[in-house]
């Protein structure tokens, strides 16, 4: 891996054994059964439809949100939720200014806005050759990462953001590769998020032409006399068809075909073929040979006709040949091949299905949402389409706890919960705490070093090491404070809590952990939980105990009041921190 200097310079279970006194080990076995408990399956408490739906096609619930679904027309939840969908799918006329309003430059974003050129000449190597510090070629990633952050937490357009995630997944760029941080806003901004509700054939070209993606599997130095297959490889792989319809070292006339002629399935001689239609694709700047003759190197895509290879490519049984008249005629034609595909439907449906509905996602939603890609894979709003059907299935409205939330997304659904309104300006010093802090958690966004992108099955976040990360950000920053503004805090806890009991004398332990894990989890808590939530909320410092005192839990509480020996500000927040600690806040 690449480490930038200070200046950037661009280039069964067995039965155990007891032992006797002695510590040696002896024949008699003890039955497993005698020692374990049996294990009974949990069953997982199920939220309103709102609360579910908020949690798994956004980034979590917010008051906000929920007051603005229950004013949608209809005569019950389900009907006022399909009237949400509807209008999250038609995200461009959602008003999202106030999110727009955090990413300018009075914010301390200067490089979102910036063209492709600018990024490149400003930011990775300058016209002049002057050097370009660590600082300034890392801005452009630092402050996408950043706005990231803020859109996730603010945007009124949630389920358009949750499909840019999805996409940058799915097409993924390690964001530390060389040369990357500094034109990152190009790949977000022009490739993922221009195309993210879109249309896929579309997308997949903008990726082969990226500068970012280029960068990071090498195809922007793909000559004919040594073809690189790492694009290629990932394109077929991750891409479009998937590993599922690999066929290894088979013949290519071996392969089956389906009722419409198609081959069913690639194998390695395609990805070598379609290295080949790729050769001469690159971006002015990948050569050293660029920078002669007094030429400024610009970042752009580049055809470098002599590099590309001028025969005939064979891909998934058909023929491709080069042409002088269009040089980018011939992988045009294998894109088109690949996004037509009814197997490149099926691939993008199940992940799609993953995403939104469970690890394993029943076969008929799959199927469904795979027709209308594979019908509409030329329309402008083709992923829009696959979305509805998705989003509108009884599959997706009616499943919970199939899935859980990842480290961002657990994290941002912490924040929108308690209404946290940092705004993460890139300038200021909170901002790197956030960054540095949340990054040992495995779920930083564009962090994930290898093309498949951040594993989106459950079993992989339930790790010690990405639960207790993210555990630790989430209660950090749910009791973080303004320093600078009299270390007024960054959420909106006690705000909710006092609007929650007009009658402050309403406020006990009992009912703060009642509300607050309601608001959170969409559930009550089981009795366990809530015991020693309530213990820890009435527990009260003294003199003689440092441990503390437990007081009653229903005794009132004033949560205005944050001085010894109670300190029940910081303990209030310190609650909600760890209420989103909880198995059933981890659920989507």
């Amino acid at each position: 891996m690449h480490i930038f200097k200070t200046k950037y310079t661009p280039k069964s279970k067995r039965p155990s054994l007891k032992k006797d006194k002695q510590g040696k080990k002896n024949k008699r076995y003890v039955p497993m059964a005698s020692t374990a408990p049996k294990r009974l399956k949990a069953v997982i408490p199920t939220p309103n439809l709102v609360h579910r739906v908020l949690n798994k096609m956004a980034f979590g619930v917010s008051s906000d949100d929920i007051a603005h679904i229950e004013s949608l027309p209809g005569a019950n939840n389900q009907a006022k939720v399909l009237a949400y969908i509807d209008e999250q799918l038609d995200y461009t006329h959602i008003d999202d200014s106030y999110t727009d309003s955090l990413l300018t430059a009075s914010n301390g974003f200067t490089t979102l806005n910036k063209t492709r050129q600018q990024l490149y000449q400003e930011h990775i190597r300058r016209p002049d050759e002057a050097p370009i510090d660590w600082v300034d070629h890392i801005r452009p990633g630092r402050e996408t990462s950043a706005a990231t952050f803020i859109r996730a937490l603010y945007s009124k357009r949630q389920l358009f953001e949750m499909m840019v995630d999805f996409w940058h997944n799915h097409f993924n760029v390690y964001l530390d590769t060389d040369g990357v941080p500094g034109i990152f806003v190009h790949y977000d901004r022009d490739v993922i998020r221009a195309n993210a509700m879109g249309n896929f054939r579309n997308m997949a070209y903008a990726v082969t032409q990226s500068t970012s993606m280029m960068m990071y599997l090498g195809n922007a130095l793909n000559h004919f006399e040594a073809p690189n297959e790492n694009f290629a490889r990932e394109l077929l792989e991750l891409h479009t068809l998937g590993a599922e319809n690999y066929l290894g070292h088979m013949n290519h006339n071996d392969v089956p075909v389906d009722d419409e002629g198609r081959k069913v399935g690639y194998v390695e001689r395609d990805v070598y073929y379609l290295a080949r239609a790729l050769t001469g694709w690159s971006y002015d700047g990948a050569h050293w040979s660029d920078d002669t003759g007094g030429h400024a190197p610009t970042g752009l895509f580049m055809f470098r006709e002599d590099w590309h290879y001028d025969g005939i490519s064979r891909v998934l049984g058909q023929y491709f040949e080069y042409s002088t008249e269009d040089p980018l005629s011939d992988f045009n034609a294998i894109l088109d091949i690949l996004a037509e595909h009814p197997g490149t439907a099926k691939f993008l449906a199940r992940k799609m299905c993953r995403r939104f509905i469970s690890d394993n996602p029943p076969q008929s939603i799959v199927n469904q949402v795979a027709d209308v890609l594979h019908e509409n894979w030329t329309a402008s709003d083709q992923i829009q389409q696959a979305m509805e059907v998705l989003l509108k299935s009884d599959e997706f409205l009616n499943t919970w706890g199939e899935k859980i939330k990842r480290p961002f997304e657990r994290s941002i659904s912490a924040m929108r919960g308690i209404g946290f309104n940092y705004n993460f300006n890139p300038d200021q010093g909170d901002t790197n705490t956030h960054r540095w802090l949340f990054a040992e958690s495995g779920g930083y966004p564009f962090d994930w070093t290898s093309p498949n992108g951040y594993p989106d099955v459950k079993a992989h976040w339930l790790g010690s090491s990405a639960q207790m990360m993210t555990w630790r950000y989430i209660q950090w920053f749910s009791q973080e404070r303004d320093g600078e503004n009299a270390n007024v805090p960054f959420n909106d806890i006690l705000n909710m809590t006092t609007a929650a009991f007009p009658n402050a004398n309403d406020i006990t332990p009992s009912s703060l952990v009642t509300f607050w894990y309601e608001h959170l989890c969409g559930v009550a808590p089981e009795d366990h939980t809530r015991d020693r939530l309530q213990y820890f909320m009435s527990l009260q410092n003294s003199d003689d105990n440092s441990d503390g005192n437990p007081g009653g839990i229903n005794d009132s509480i004033d949560i205005t009041d944050n001085g010894w020996p109670g300190y029940n500000q910081e303990r209030l927040m310190a609650l909600v921190g760890m209420i989103c600690m909880t198995t059933e806040f981890g659920y989507r």
